[in-house]
């Protein structure tokens, strides 16, 4: 019995070690780069971003959970305008701000997530013009406390935000470049 004791609070012990070195070593923030070029102007795209009126047909969550209920408050496409949602599928709920607007050049996204975890990402975009376009750089960073660290680590968080920002701005060039393409003209 004594034996038992001993080998079960052993695995416990290096559990906890264990736990206690991942949770040290595994990153307490996720910083994502992900980029996009879009044949359009760097207006219309920047419009598509601050306009939280047009979030929901460019959003990855939405595709994901079409059910998903959702509101918009504060002066669309500008500081202050807030995307909130509640989410059927996916169980989710929070909502997304217009921190920052740089003319057309950057705006920033504050997000507050409550539901089914907490946390409160920042989007920030970057809009530059080359060849015909513009290329979009969005930046996402998150912090991730010990022990939400170590969960986010061994579920491989990091790739898969890297996943559904790159599916989000997939959507947006989508989205933009059939809102602003050329008419074809008949000759």
């Amino acid at each position: 019995m004594t034996k038992v004791i001993f080998i079960i609070a052993a695995t416990l012990g290096v559990v906890v070690i264990a736990g206690v070195i991942l949770s040290l070593v595994a990153p307490k923030k996720i910083s994502v780069r992900s980029t996009q070029f879009i044949q359009a102007s760097r207006q219309q795209v920047f419009d598509q971003l601050r306009f939280m009126k047009n979030f929901p047909a460019w959003s990855p969550f939405r595709q994901q959970d079409p059910e998903q209920q959702f509101e918009i408050s504060g002066p669309d496409g500008e500081v202050g305008a807030t995307f909130s949602w509640v989410g059927v599928k996916e169980q989710s709920r929070g909502s997304q701000q217009v921190v920052a607007l740089n003319g057309t050049e950057s705006l920033k996204i504050q997000c507050t997530i409550t539901e089914p975890f907490q946390s409160n990402p920042t989007f920030s975009y970057t809009l530059n013009e080359k060849d015909g376009g513009v290329e979009l750089v969005q930046l996402f960073e998150t912090e991730m406390p010990a022990p939400t660290n170590i969960i986010g680590l061994l579920m491989g968080l990091k790739d898969n935000i890297a996943a559904t920002n790159q599916q989000g701005l997939a959507l947006l060039r989508e989205v933009t470049e059939k809102q602003y393409a050329a008419p074809l003209t008949a000759y």
